[in-house]
């Protein structure tokens, strides 16, 4: 489980004694970093900005390069802390070199991980992954095990998160080893939580429920709220994977009551991200979109909060800024001093104030002109995100989330068959005659608003929509996933149809405008799905199951829902349907087959005079 921040496994130890310092000397530097310290556990980001300079100028005058680096590496971690990511890679860089340049295998190998954890935590995984490696070189030699497993937990983190998950259960793995043998219950629980979630996102569901469920046991009792709502928000989404909805539901809301006890803002995101595709896979409309916008409410705080530590690290550069230029003003006005004491150098000095005065500009013009650029970078990044989530919604709405998932990251989706698919055919009985009543625009506006009508009823009911032709509508069930009660909810998907085109009817009616009224068919049985063509592709389903379903409906009778022996066979001891066998009925091109109209009790009453629609045998 990689935090908010990945570890940052630095001594940061300045060994004092050791390098034999003075009393005086060794009392002013601990003074600065231990407020560097106090400010920064009290959120003053500013004023432990400013202590850690302090310490910085005295390690300089002392000329202690390792001291130096030491220093460098704290207040990488003060502006890193506040969002400062550039400062505190700076930092850590200028304090490799020195390290380097004192042949300082430790320090390289501390500040090495710390780079790479700042790349990890800005989505750059392969550039981290480097960096990490490069530590673990170092780190090899000496073998301490906290510090080894601190690189194994980071290594299997980045791989993870670059999709090489066998190296990731490798690397996490070795983790767990070590953190067993150093009997630290805590970090075993993280460990257990990564392997978990490295399991999930390789379909593993069974060993990833083992090792999450065996974090959970271990954090239970503990005061870590947080781990226990973040492994709880991935036992769910393992059920999520696996279609168990209900379970999926349970995990997440105990997350969620952990996650706003402890205030965080983004456990709570992902907990209402977990609630909303379960609400959905449940057809549970109303709770799906409460979720989706309480998972907007905590977007909009987590960028707030990142807004204000924007404003704190703009706020720290200024007072940066404003030092240098009070340091510089104090040099100008040293050196106007030196001027007046040695008047036969006034032109010499006069010139070598207006270089260096020239030099300020330009590299304030510079650094004015680098920030400019890295805000224009941002901000390219943000309209790239918003048109690449745009793009993603729109190929949501032609093709089902699996297989988009599966054509993104592979550029294709592979055709597979499917049993147990329940199909739904609806045909408006007399289109072509009831078209002669209607203008072209007034024909159009009203079979879109029956397909919108019947696109909301489908997924209502867990159905996925296939296409329309000219005025037919087909959408299945159980095509996504395997489901025993696909048959009974297309049935209620093609009633629930059924009676809206009957309310219909009677609006347009007491408007004395023409109306459709309409035959509906299913039939369930094994489809082959995937997708057709390179241009203007649809995802279609193919087979002698379409070809009956369509017979079902052809076959079937005005204002009815007509369904095969099979489909039958699925519900027929499902409570709230009734069924009127038909007996033996031609269909063209198939023969004799046996089919049932079923309705409710709500809307059985007068269907016994219509079982004998169509050719019986």
């Amino acid at each position: 489980m990689v935090a908010r921040f990945p570890h940052i496994a630095i001594c940061c130890g300045l060994m004092l004694s050791a390098i034999g310092l003075c009393a005086q000397d060794r009392n002013v530097l601990r003074s600065c970093l231990d407020s560097c310290d106090e400010a920064e556990q009290a959120g003053a980001y500013l004023d432990a900005l400013r202590f850690a300079d302090r310490a910085m100028k005295e390690a300089e005058r002392l000329g202690d390069s390792t001291m130096l680096a030491s220093v460098l590496v704290r207040r990488s971690e003060v502006r890193q802390k506040n969002g400062d990511l550039n400062g505190s890679l700076t930092d850590l860089h200028d304090a490799l070199s020195l390290y380097e340049a004192a042949a300082n295998d430790t320090g390289r190998a501390d500040v090495l991980n710390a780079i790479g954890s700042i790349h990890h935590y800005d989505g750059n995984f392969a550039r981290a992954l480097g960096y990490y490696r490069r530590s673990l070189d170092l780190r090899k030699a000496r073998a301490v095990p906290e510090e080894m497993a601190v690189l194994y937990g980071n290594l299997g983190s980045a791989m993870e998160q670059l999709g090489e998950l066998d190296s990731a259960l490798y690397y996490h793995r070795a983790n767990l080893a070590i953190r067993k043998g150093l009997g630290a219950p805590s970090w075993i629980a993280v460990c257990y939580a990564n392997l978990g979630e490295c399991f999930d996102k390789m379909g593993e569901g069974d060993s990833a429920r083992h090792y999450l469920e065996a974090s959970l046991a271990l954090l239970e009792g503990k005061d870590d709220d947080y781990r226990r709502s973040h492994v709880l928000r991935l036992l769910g989404m393992v059920h999520l994977h696996e279609g168990a909805f209900a379970d999926a539901v349970r995990h997440c809301r105990r997350s969620l009551v952990l996650a706003t006890a402890i205030k965080s803002l983004l456990l709570k995101k992902d907990c209402y991200e977990c609630l909303y595709q379960a609400y959905r896979g449940q057809g549970r409309t109303t709770e799906a979109l409460q979720a989706l916008e309480a998972h907007g409410r905590a977007q909009d705080s987590l960028f707030a909060v990142e807004r204000g530590k924007e404003n704190i690290r703009i706020e720290m550069e200024y007072q940066f800024e404003r030092q240098q230029l009070a340091d510089s003003l104090a040099q100008v006005e040293a050196q106007h001093q030196a001027e007046v004491v040695y008047q036969q150098r006034l032109t010499k000095e006069r010139d070598q104030k207006r270089l260096f005065l020239f030099g300020t500009v330009a590299v304030l013009m510079v650094a004015g002109g680098l920030w400019s650029r890295l805000h224009h970078m941002r901000r390219s990044r943000n309209i790239i995100q918003q048109e690449r989530d745009r793009s993603d919604r729109l190929l949501l709405n032609i093709l089902p989330k699996p297989i988009a998932d599966e054509l993104k990251a592979t550029g294709r989706a592979q055709a597979r068959e499917v049993e147990g698919v329940s199909l739904l055919f609806t045909d408006f009985h007399g289109f072509t005659r009831m078209s002669e009543c209607f203008a072209a625009q007034e024909l159009v506006a009203e079979i879109d608003r029956c397909f919108r009508a019947f696109d909301a009823i489908s997924a209502r009911h867990g159905l996925e929509k296939i296409k329309t032709i000219g005025d037919a509508y087909m959408a299945a069930s159980g095509l996504l996933h395997a489901d025993p009660h696909s048959a009974a909810k297309a049935i209620r998907a093609a009633l629930e149809m059924q009676a809206w085109v009957r309310a219909r009817a009677v609006e347009l009616a007491e408007e004395d405008l023409p109306c459709f009224c309409m035959r509906v068919g299913i039939h369930t049985g094994p489809v082959i799905a995937g997708i057709v063509g390179d241009t203007k592709f649809q995802y279609d389903v193919w087979g002698d199951t379409v070809n009956t379903a369509a017979h079902m409906e052809s076959s079937g009778a005005v204002g009815e829902v007509n369904i095969s022996r099979a489909t039958h066979a699925m519900v027929m001891h499902e409570p709230g349907f009734v069924f009127t066998p038909r007996g033996m009925v031609m269909a063209k091109g198939k023969g004799a087959l046996e089919m049932y109209f079923v309705g409710t009790h709500a809307v059985q009453n007068g269907s016994a005079d219509r079982a004998t629609h169509g050719e019986v045998v």
